[in-house]
Parts: C-alpha cells; structure tokens; sequence
C-alpha cells in the first residue's frame, strides 16, 4: 500500500534535507529536487519547505522524518493531515465493569445464536407437525 508521509520545516530546510538524507540512508540524487529508491520516492519542495516521502518506505525513514521534525521543530503530515502522536497512539484501557459485559457479550452471543437456531430448526416444525397431526 503506498503512503505519502511529510515533514514541513520552516526554518533550516536545507540542514534538515542533509540530515534526512543522513538518518534514512538515502544516497544523494543528481538532481536536489528529489531522490528515487526501490519502492519510494523522496521530494524536497523548497517553496513550501517540505520534505515528502511517497510509495512503500521501510521504517527507518519513517523515523528520520520525526527525527527531522523534531530536531527542526517541524510539522509532520500523514497522507495531506497534520499526524499528532498523542491522538493516534493512546487508547484507554476498559474499566472493570466494561471488561466484564465484554466478557458476557462474548460468551452468550454464540449461545443465543446456537438457541435462536435450533428453536427456528427443530420447535418450529415439530410444533406445526403436531398441530396438524
């Protein structure tokens, strides 16, 4: 699945493409606008002053764009959207109470479903059998 990852620097951008360039181990293209690899590609737009990775790109240059980010202190956008880590990491764990109607819900929807379904299988006909014996 390809991604668009970013990284907008307003100040320092040519510091913070080296280092980029440093910290995902991308070799240095013979044109300064972009750098093609394997499966990604990696744009440096100097009018915006961004740094933007499109395609399959391991992890590593994941890690150098928050890297960048916050050496430069930077913005970082996932495919067009500002990425903050404190929305998109945290999840709360369930209460107590919670974790028990989980638990129930989790055992008796199968055995409702098993009761609905011979019910609709086996009563039903035999009741109509006997009523019209």
């Amino acid at each position: 699945m390809s991604q668009v990852v970013s990284v907008r620097v307003p100040k320092h951008f040519k510091d913070a493409c080296a280092e980029f360039r440093n910290e995902a181990n991308i070799e240095n293209s013979n044109s300064e606008d972009y750098s093609d690899c394997d499966d990604f590609v990696v744009f440096y737009d100097e009018s915006t002053q961004e740094i933007r990775c499109e395609g399959n790109f391991p992890d590593s240059v994941f890690s150098a764009l928050v890297k960048v980010r916050d050496r430069f202190s930077g913005k970082l956008f996932y495919e067009g959207e500002e990425w903050n880590e404190r929305e998109n990491e945290f999840v709360d764990e369930a209460g107590p109470l919670e974790k028990v109607w989980l638990i129930l819900a989790i055992v008796f929807f199968p055995v409702t479903l098993v009761y609905l379904l011979l019910r609709a299988l086996i009563w039903v006909p035999f009741k109509i059998w006997k009523s019209t014996r």
